[in-house]
């Protein structure tokens, strides 16, 4: 009975570790990770998400948002614009605990690309009709 207990408290406690899985490869059992997509240089959209945990937990989707946009934008820096926190059920289910991801999407502005807030915003409305 001990070993089951321990076995569901690991499971749980890794649902709440903060993912590194770029989901540009693929689903990540757990449903955290990023995904990411370049709307020109020095301009991406980033969408990321946590492992399922029976809290939402905004914190950390904002930690991995902002690792991504590191790693995309390098030491230079980058402005975070039109950030949208949305969480949702993993596994929808009707009994406590419910598996809660929490997710945060936005844009990021490289600072090495020299783009203005108004010139990125413009160029992120044209990828809205070319994706419609």
């Amino acid at each position: 009975m001990e070993i089951s207990k321990c076995v569901v408290l690991v499971f749980l406690l890794s649902g709440c570790t903060v993912s590194n899985h770029n989901l540009n490869n693929g689903p990540n059992a757990l449903g955290g990770g990023f995904s990411d997509n370049k709307l020109q240089k020095g301009l991406y959209s980033i969408v990321a998400k946590t492992n399922f945990a029976p809290w939402s937990d905004h914190k950390a989707a904002h930690k991995i948002f902002n690792r991504r946009a590191t790693q995309l934008c390098g030491t230079a820096g980058f402005t975070a614009i039109e950030l949208v926190e949305r969480e949702f059920e993993h596994i929808p289910r009707d009994l406590p605990p419910k598996y809660i991801i929490s997710q945060v999407n936005g844009y990021v502005i490289c600072k090495s690309s020299n783009l203005t807030i108004k010139e990125a915003e413009k160029l992120i409305q044209a990828s809205y009709a070319v994706s419609l």
